[in-house]
Formats: structure tokens, C-alpha cells, sequence
């Protein structure tokens, strides 16, 4: 079994893979020592680990890991990846990315696939039907929006996201959620369809934390993954293993 670990900015997600399937999953705001223990002795036959993380200082993370578990690969640079990948400054991608791509191939053999995912930020990552990854785009993300207006102006509130849509609003709290809800959908809806236009029948794929907010709203055909950049991690990692 692999275990497979990815520290974002806001929670940690983990999941536990035997062959290639989820059979359980983790979400939290931490995860160190404790959480590895308890993982290693509730599923016995975890052999394989992959640990991906967007912050700092978690060395230490993957030293303990290392001393648990027979094969232990920390996702970096050096990383071998069953992908392609054609970003001219490796060091500077999201690992996160780079996993989300590695899991729309392992998912869409085959295909063109644009992966959204919604978070933090809005990322739209491109694998073509070779395997090579052709790179992307970063947008704030809709809290970010929400929280920028706020703090960068003297008197605009901060709004939580709506319900519902709208477009000419008559209040100040629909004006800014409905700017921003709008403004998001709208570069979703033109990126895909310049995809579209671009690349033969592509899958749209969204993950993330807000993957699922946007699910109704955007009148494309897409899929919601929510698991597809531990999916990702699992596909490295065996990728890896069979070179061992």
C-alpha cells in the first residue's frame, strides 16, 4: 500500500492507495508525528510514501516518515514524474501542479487535459494527449479576492461567497460578491473555450477546495476531482518504485 501526503496551503489531505484505489482518507490542518503513527498502525502494509508540501519547514516531516516506512520520496525537482514536463523553470512550480497534471494523465491516457483547480489560488494547468506538460496559468483564487478588496480599500466590506449569482447589482455586498463570483466564472469559461479551440476534445477537470462552488456555475462540461492531486502523488510515486 502508498501512502501519500499533500501539505497545501490551508490543509493537509492524505490518503491511503492500495493498488490503485482510495481506501481511506485524511484531512487536516496539521500533520507530524502523531498523525504518521497513527496512520502506520491502523493500515499495516504501507510499504511506499510520497509527501508534497507548498510550505516551509517540513524536513522534519519527511525525516520521520523516512524512519517509518521502507521508501520515502519527498515530491521536488529532482523527482521523476510520468509526464513530460515542458515548464522552462521547474523549480519554481507547484509541486501541487505538477501532481494534479500527473493525475489527469494517469486518469486521461491519451487526452488533452486542462486541469482548473480552485483554491487559494485558480491554477489552470495543460497536458497534452503526449503526456507533456505544457504549463499554465495563476489567478487569486475567490477568498483571495474577497479578502484583497477588503483590506486593500478604506471602506468596502468583506463578503463572504454567494448562494446564488447575479450581475447588475443595487447594493455595495452584491456588488463585490457577485464582481467577483462573475469575474472568476467569466475567465474560467474564456480559458476553456480557448482550449477548445486549441486542442481536440480536451477534458476539463476541476479540484481544489472551491471545485466544488463552481461545479453548477460554469455552463462547460467538466468533471469535479477532489482527490486528483493525491492521485497524481500516487502515480509519481509508483512511477518511482518500479525504478527502484
Amino acid at each position: 500500500m502508498n501512502l501519500c501526503i499533500d501539505i497545501g496551503n490551508s490543509v493537509v489531505k492524505a490518503a491511503v492507495f492500495s493498488q490503485q484505489k482510495i481506501i481511506e482518507r485524511f484531512r487536516r490542518e496539521q500533520f507530524g508525528k502523531e498523525q504518521t503513527d497513527l496512520i502506520k498502525n491502523r493500515w499495516h502494509g504501507i510499504e511506499n510514501v510520497i509527501l508534497c508540501s507548498v510550505r516551509a519547514g517540513d524536513i522534519t516531516l519527511f525525516g520521520y516518515l523516512n524512519e517509518s516506512f521502507p521508501f520515502v520520496i519527498m515530491l521536488d525537482d529532482d523527482t521523476e514524474v510520468p509526464v513530460t514536463n515542458l515548464y522552462r523553470t521547474p523549480a519554481t512550480l507547484g509541486k501541487d501542479r505538477l501532481a494534479a497534471v500527473a493525475g489527469a494523465r494517469n486518469n486521461y491516457p491519451g487526452r488533452n487535459v486542462l486541469v482548473v483547480d480552485a483554491g487559494t489560488a485558480v491554477t489552470f494547468d495543460l497536458v497534452d494527449e503526449q503526456g507533456r506538460y505544457l504549463g499554465g496559468n495563476i489567478s487569486p483564487g475567490i477568498s483571495m479576492r474577497f479578502r484583497a478588496l477588503h483590506e486593500f480599500t478604506g471602506k468596502l466590506p468583506l463578503v463572504s461567497p454567494p448562494d446564488g449569482t447575479g450581475f447588475i447589482a443595487d447594493n455595495t455586498e452584491n456588488s463585490i460578491a457577485w464582481g467577483v463570483v462573475n469575474g472568476i466564472l467569466y475567465e474560467i469559461e474564456t480559458y476553456i473555450g480557448i482550449i477548445k479551440q486549441k486542442y481536440t476534445d480536451p477534458v476539463i477537470i476541476f479540484t481544489g477546495g472551491d471545485a466544488g462552488y463552481f461545479d453548477k456555475k460554469v455552463k462547460s462540461t467538466i468533471f469535479v476531482d477532489p482527490d486528483l492531486v493525491l492521485t497524481g502523488l500516487n502515480a509519481i510515486l509508483n512511477h518511482n518504485v518500479s525504478k527502484k
